[in-house]
Parts: C-alpha cells; sequence; structure tokens
C-alpha cells in the first residue's frame, strides 16, 4: 500500500478498509498450511525428551519469514513493471538469472533488500520473543497421556484442514474470494503473496516441463494456425438492424442440445425455447469446449480455448491479460448475475479482474429462496428483470441460472421420464425452460427491450438419456439461440448451420457491432459463409478436435486414441495431426501469457 499510494487513493476509504476482513480467509489458509508442519513437530515432540524439533520448527518458521520477505519484496517489484503479483511465470524466468538481473532497476533491487531486511528483523523477533515459548518438552508418557495425543492429533489436522479451505463451506477457497472493488489493486493487496505463489506454482505444474503437446515444430504449427485462420473473403453477413444494441446473455447451466427438439433432441423438454426459436436463429452445429462452468466463462467471453488439466480462469496473472467482451465493447456497462457461489472456478476472479462494472452473486441475494446451491431460477429470474431496469444504456449483462445443476432441488413436480438415471436433470432443464419463458414475455414491455439481442447459450452440455460416450461429440453438442426485435427481420426463424462454439461468440458479436475482433484470434464468425470451421474442446484428461468432415479424441490417462470419425484413414490422420498442432499451438499462447 506504501509503495502504490496514487493507485489505491483511486478508491474511498471505506473500500480500501475492506481491504484487511477480505484478506483474512486466505491469510488463515496459508497459515494454516504452515501450522500443518508446527503440529507434526510439536506433537512428536511430546514423545521425546530431545530438542531435535525444536531446531527443525526453528529453521522451517525461519526460512518461511524469509522466503516470504522475497516474496513480498518481489511481488511489489514485479507490480510496478507488470501489475500482476508474483506468480509461476515471473519465477520460471530465474531460469536465467543473468536475465533477470540484468533487466531489473536499481528501485527493483532496493526494494528488494529492503523487505529482505524486514524479514532479518522479524527473524530475530521470532527468534527472541516467540520461540522460546513453544511448548517443546516432554510432559510424561503416561498410558492416558499418549491416547489422548494420538487422539487429539485427527482433530488437530480436522481443524487445521477447515483453515486451509478457508471453512466448511461446499467451494474451498479461491482467489475469488478476496476480490471485492473495481480497483484490481485493492483485489490483489487482498491476496496473500505466500498462498498466491505456491498456488499458481501448484496450477502450473503441467507446464513445469514445457509444452506437453510438443510434438512439431513452432514453423509446422504456426502454418497450419495460418491457414485455419486465413480469411479469404470478408463476408460477413450483418444480422442486426443496430450497432450498438443491449446484449444480454442467458447462460444456461448445463444445457445439452439432447433437450432441444430442433437439435434432434428429445421432443417435450424445452417448449418455451422452441417457442423463440420461431423469432430467433438458432445455431444448429454449435459446440461447448469444456465441461466445466468456469471454462464455458472464459471461452465464451474471452475467446480462449480449453485445456484438460489447466484452467486460465484460476490464474490471474494470465486470465487478466486476455481480451474480454467487455473491454472490447467500451461504451457498454457490463455486468454479471448469479444465483449461486461464483468463487467456483475463481469466475468471479475473472470477471472482475477483466474489468465487469457489477458483479452480483449469492451474497446479494441471501433473501430469495434457495436450493442447496443457490437462488432458484424463477426468482433470480425475477429478480434479473429489476436489475436490467437500473443499467445504463446501452448495456453487456448476463445471467448465469443455476437449477438445471446437480443436485437438481428446484420447487417444480417432476412430470418428465425417460426410463433413465437423468431423470432430475431432463426435470430441471424443463423447470429452467419455464422460467426462461416466462422472463421473456415479462420483459417485453421494458423500455431497453426493443433495442436489445439476447444471446441463449449454455456454459456446457451434460449427459442425457441418450448416454452418449464421454469424448463423444454429441455429449459437447449444446444450443445457442441469438433473439430480439434487434434481428432483420429476413433472419427471424432461420437457422446457422456453421460448425461453431463458445470461442466463437466474441468474435461473431463484435463483428456484428463493427467492432475489431483482431484479439480473439482463437474465434471464428460464425456468419462468414467462407471460413474453414474447427471445433477444440477438452474433456477430463484429454482433448479433441471436431471438423466439418470428421473428429477426433485422445486420452491422456489412457494415452489411447477413442475416437476417431472420418470418411477414410487418410482423413482420420489429417484430422489428427491437426487436433495435435491446434492443443500445441494454443498451450504455447497459455505458456506465453
Amino acid at each position: 500500500m506504501l509503495f502504490f499510494t496514487k493507485e489505491i487513493s483511486e478508491s474511498s476509504f471505506l473500500e480500501i478498509s475492506k481491504i484487511i476482513p477480505k484478506s483474512f480467509a486466505i491469510d488463515i489458509s496459508f497459515i494454516s498450511y504452515l501450522l500443518v508442519v508446527i503440529a507434526i513437530l510439536l506433537w512428536l515432540n511430546t514423545f521425546l525428551r530431545t530438542r531435535f524439533f525444536s531446531k527443525i520448527a526453528f529453521v522451517f518458521t525461519t526460512f518461511f519469514i524469509f522466503i516470504s520477505s522475497l516474496i513480498n519484496g518481489g511481488e511489489v517489484a514485479l507490480y510496478s513493471e507488470w501489475k500482476t503479483k508474483l506468480n509461476f511465470t515471473a519465477l520460471s524466468h530465474f531460469s536465467n538469472p543473468t536475465e533477470v538481473f540484468s533487466t531489473a532497476s536499481l528501485g527493483h533491487i532496493l526494494t528488494t533488500i529492503l523487505f529482505v531486511f524486514v524479514g532479518i528483523i522479524f527473524i530475530r523477533i521470532y527468534k527472541k520473543q516467540v520461540h522460546p515459548f513453544f511448548p517443546f518438552q516432554n510432559s510424561g508418557n503416561t498410558f492416558g497421556k499418549v491416547i489422548v495425543r494420538i487422539l487429539s492429533l485427527p482433530l488437530i489436522f480436522g481443524l487445521l484442514l477447515i483453515g486451509i479451505r478457508g471453512g466448511l463451506q461446499e467451494i474451498p477457497i479461491n482467489l475469488s474470494d478476496a476480490y471485492f472493488s473495481n480497483n484490481l489493486i485493492l483485489n490483489d493487496i487482498a491476496v496473500n503473496p505466500n498462498w498466491n505463489v505456491f498456488q499458481s506454482i501448484y496450477k502450473s505444474k503441467t507446464n513445469f516441463k514445457g509444452n506437453p503437446y510438443e510434438k512439431y515444430t513452432d514453423e509446422e504449427c504456426e502454418e497450419f494456425i495460418k491457414d485455419l485462420y486465413k480469411i479469404n473473403n470478408d463476408t460477413t453477413i450483418l444480422v442486426l438492424t443496430t450497432k450498438t444494441p443491449n446484449i444480454i446473455f442467458v447462460l444456461l447451466e448445463s444445457w445439452s442440445a439432447d433437450n432441444i427438439e430442433s437439435l434432434q433432441g428429445i421432443n417435450g423438454i424445452t417448449p418455451n425455447f422452441k417457442d423463440l426459436e420461431k423469432k430467433g436463429i438458432l445455431f444448429t452445429d454449435f459446440y461447448s469446449n469444456g465441461w466445466k462452468s468456469d471454462q464455458g466463462m472464459s471461452s465464451i467471453f474471452s475467446s480462449f480455448p480449453v485445456f484438460p488439466f489447466v484452467a486460465i480462469i484460476n490464474q490471474a496473472d494470465k486470465s487478466r491479460k486476455l481480451a474480454s467482451l467487455n473491454k472490447s465493447l467500451k461504451t457498454y456497462h457490463s455486468s454479471f448475475f448469479f444465483g449461486g457461489q461464483l468463487t467456483y472456478g475463481n469466475i468471479k476472479g475473472y470477471l472482475m479482474s477483466n474489468g465487469f462494472n457489477v458483479v452480483k452473486d449469492e451474497e446479494d441475494y441471501s433473501h430469495l429462496l434457495s436450493g442447496s446451491l443457490g437462488v432458484h431460477d424463477e426468482y433470480m429470474f425475477g429478480k434479473f428483470k429489476k436489475e436490467l431496469a437500473d443499467l445504463p444504456q446501452p448495456f453487456m449483462s448476463a445471467l448465469f441460472t443455476i437449477s438445471s445443476h446437480s443436485p437438481y432441488d428446484f420447487p417444480a413436480e417432476h412430470k418428465l421420464s425417460f426410463d433413465s438415471k437423468e431423470n432430475k436433470y431432463v426435470n430441471s432443464v424443463a423447470y429452467t425452460d419455464k422460467c426462461l419463458g416466462e422472463f421473456m414475455e415479462s420483459v417485453k414491455g421494458e423500455d431497453w427491450y426493443i433495442n436489445t439481442l439476447f444471446v441463449i447459450v449454455a456454459d456446457h452440455s451434460h449427459n442425457s438419456p441418450r448416454g452418449w460416450r464421454k469424448a463423444q461429440k454429441e455429449r459437447f453438442k449444446i444450443p445457442m439461440l441469438w433473439f430480439g426485435e434487434v434481428l432483420k427481420e429476413n433472419f427471424r426463424g432461420t437457422q446457422n448451420i456453421a460448425l461453431g462454439s463458445h470461442i466463437d461468440i466474441a468474435t461473431t458479436l463484435l463483428a456484428q457491432l463493427h467492432c475489431s475482433n483482431k484479439e480473439y484470434k482463437w474465434g471464428k464468425d460464425l456468419f462468414n459463409p467462407n471460413l474453414e470451421r474447427a471445433v477444440p474442446y477438452a474433456f477430463h484428461k484429454g482433448f479433441g478436435l471436431i471438423r466439418e468432415n470428421g473428429y477426433y479424441a485422445f486420452s491422456e490417462s489412457y494415452n489411447r486414441i477413442i475416437e476417431s470419425h472420418a470418411e477414410n484413414k487418410a482423413e482420420e490422420e489429417k484430422i489428427k495431426k491437426e487436433a495435435e498442432m491446434y492443443f500445441q499451438s494454443a498451450f504455447k499462447e497459455y505458456m506465453d501469457l
């Protein structure tokens, strides 16, 4: 705070005062990690008369005080250059220490020395005022005392585990729990530097040895990507009547295309969605790029591919460097509403880091009727309508539904049955469909309605009564519908048959709004009929690529091809190579961020 007074002074005193309470949980989490080691040493020492464990505890604690001083000093120096906390990417540069020290300024070096000096002071304080009072002594080894000590260890570990995960809540603590401000530096200060560094290293373990997909030369991959994204003829078909519509995303939790009759799905599940199709544009060959909600968010808003083992949304230093729709739409007010916990997958951290003006979740709607995961959809749609009325136009706003997520405790009757274990899921989709229909009908009289584009799309798919294999492309097929008075008359009630996915949404929208989409290099314009099409997707411990003439999927856990479909063997081999080059290229960009 002392080093960045100018940036901090942009916020009010009330907002700055929230730093300490918001930082508390992550501080306790990191302290609990360290206390596991101290607790074991103290526990072992109760059985033995020796100063050995006391010496280990002293070395361990002073080591972390010293490391903390280096992390804090390095972080202050780094933040002035990168505007990000110390992380795995920054630490990886120490593989070439000469480069690090040659690029460091005198100010950076003096800052680090200052923090080391402060660390030494605290080591002396610890040595004189704290360590001598640790209970490193033996209080006897009677049978009763031994039994008490043995039984106490699980209790101690249980309490520390609660501290590590940040409490008893369903979702363990992550960066989002410390995020509270649109002034990013306040959020960064609230995140414990030690906790952040070790989390960053842990989440980057996949690329400790470089690119796990590396198989071809960089030149081969660059040539493939260049050809794949080559625009021979920029003939975007414009389907909107205005360049500045309001944009509302309705993000449907876990909706599979199998629930949509028009997408060769099961009849009778989503009649309200079917009615909306009559005046909208239905995308008939559309897929999710991953299998989780957090992956969907970074693909939809930042057009970034999904990987099996890492999620860019979980790494603030990388995700805040991504392009995002709200940053591209500079004149738009942006907002995101969810009835559950946005700490899941660090979605809240991602949204706030990328500058969404308003982000609200379960904490803001605790007065509404909720299930085990959050506010039921019917109440959240009603609240969303009220929130929209207060937004300045033009706006880009998103509502993320929740009721079609397990455990499906929505407040409505289960009327559908397909003799499947997915009956609860199908009924939950039917419930959300009813809520969606009522919402769309209720907003027709709002003043913003006539100038609004609705993008109704699933965040990912889900197993259905059809029972697709886990890497089968049909398992990833989802609905997307564009709807609204801003659609040109001749496009209402039509279908877009282009092969597409989440990573194409931002690129397509920006083209319709006559805005640059060059930053979104992985997305394709779904209304440009002259583009080659490809959909990358990731599943648990595996990846795949869908092309218009077939698709391929490889399981990294089994180390074998589990899906390969094309007209002939040569085409299968071609798609296999393209999938491998695609993921090698995409992961290289991920590493370079």
